[in-house]
């Protein structure tokens, strides 16, 4: 009888161990699927796609320039808060070309709540303006993945940008 107990137990065991990594590549799939389309909404200037990515228009937006911060204790220069709205705004109003490429992707998840951490690079018209780390929480909701918040480094180029040919 006690092997009889101790088979359904290892069975019972194991097959929570298969649905639950069943469900956590589910929901890396998913947060990926989130990834691709921030980066093309970005790429195609598309701000209702953009805008429904996001839990709600009030996250933490975050950039950290490291070069304008300074001492032991760095102050508060050099961090700029923003939104998401006036983010893709900009990108909308600008005729140039813009991408921002990713790579290095590491995705922590319960499959309630995630934290997104990867490599970044930002392009206009294919020139390199800046580059850095970049951060998101996410949540699950019942519409999806949604980001909740975003913190980001920024390294700018020190090249200037091409000169443009009219």
């Amino acid at each position: 009888m006690k092997i009889k107990l101790a088979i359904v137990c290892l069975a019972f065991v194991i097959l929570s161990v298969a649905y639950a990594n069943e469900n956590q590549l589910q929901s890396h799939k998913e947060i990926r699927e989130v990834i691709e389309a921030f980066r093309l909404s970005i790429i195609e200037k598309n701000e209702s796609k953009f805008d429904n990515l996001f839990y709600d228009k009030s996250i933490p937006w975050l950039g950290v320039l490291g070069h304008k911060r300074s001492g032991v204790l760095p102050s508060q220069l050099g961090i700029n808060p923003g939104s998401y709205v006036q983010f893709i705004s900009w990108i909308v109003s600008t005729e140039e070309k813009i991408e921002e490429k990713f790579w290095d992707i590491e995705i922590l998840t319960d499959n309630e709540v995630a934290s997104v951490h990867f490599k970044y690079s930002f392009h206009v018209d294919d020139y390199m303006s800046n580059w850095g780390d970049e951060a998101w929480h996410m949540i699950k909701t019942g519409d999806g993945w949604k980001i909740s918040s975003v913190v980001y480094s920024v390294t700018k180029n020190p090249e200037p940008p091409p000169k443009k040919i009219d």
